[in-house]
């Protein structure tokens, strides 16, 4: 199962950079590959070593650490380029939904709070907003070890975060094309994303507040691995703006008429 995974991360990886335009693909395999389990792996290391020096019980054997990093290195990323390289030979011819003309044209200046910087930044709260009480007690089964039973609700919240991350990213989307700004691709996954950086506020606000850990195992332990978890988030939440916003380009652009 794990060896297809990675196939169909790097296919769909290499595919949609070709038809984006990118020509390093290479570098884009090497990153998409290396990201996010270099994230994993270091925060996990970084942990285990704090872990080691104070004696403690959760540490890792190294030689356990070494085969983890030699998973990453060679079976991920093997397969990851493999994938790419089907995704960009398959699927990577460019398909757009009407003629584009090939020189960029200049973007107009407009007001601040249409500027992508702050279209992803605020992009999040809403969908942050509707997961954050749930979060609570999600945090709670975490750090407190109460027993989190409510699965049925957390799967009817997950459906509501899904739709408002949709509808939320798509009306940013429209309103920076009505400026007459065609740079949706990052924006549009970066104002989706952002919904991890509120979870990773709510985070230490949850740390301040409601635990009563204190040292530097405890904290480091608390926040490296909240820290992970609000990047899953975020990347999560991002690629289902952007998938919807793709979708929704491609389907207004479609009914164009040009002579």
């Amino acid at each position: 199962k794990q060896w297809y995974q990675r196939r169909v991360r790097g296919y769909m990886g290499g595919a949609l950079y070709s038809q984006l335009g990118g020509r390093r693909w290479i570098r884009q395999s090497l990153v998409g590959a290396s990201f996010f389990p270099g994230v994993v792996c270091s925060t996990s290391f970084f942990i285990n070593f704090i872990a080691i020096s104070y004696h403690s019980a959760k540490a890792i054997p190294f030689t356990s650490m070494i085969a983890i990093a030699a998973i990453c290195l060679f079976i991920i990323l093997p397969l990851t380029m493999v994938g790419a390289v089907f995704g960009r030979n398959v699927s990577g011819t460019p398909k757009p939904p009407c003629r584009i003309n090939p020189v960029p044209r200049q973007i107009p200046e407009k007001k601040w709070f249409m500027e992508p910087s702050f279209i992803g930044f605020a992009g999040g709260v809403l969908p942050f907003g509707s997961v954050f009480i749930e979060m609570y007690f999600i945090f709670t089964s975490f750090w407190a070890y109460k027993i989190y039973y409510v699965y049925g609700f957390m799967l009817l919240v997950y459906l509501i975060l899904i739709t408002v991350t949709v509808c939320i990213t798509i009306v940013c989307i429209y309103f920076l094309l009505n400026s007459e700004d065609y740079r949706w691709q990052w924006t549009s996954f970066l104002s989706a994303a952002s919904t991890g950086f509120y979870i990773y506020l709510y985070a230490i606000y949850y740390f301040v507040f409601k635990t009563k850990m204190y040292g530097l195992f405890q904290t480091v332990f608390y926040f490296a691995n909240m820290f992970v978890f609000s990047l899953a988030f975020g990347i999560m939440c991002g690629t289902v703006g952007y998938l919807a916003c793709r979708v929704f380009i491609y389907k207004i652009y479609a009914t164009v008429k040009i002579d």
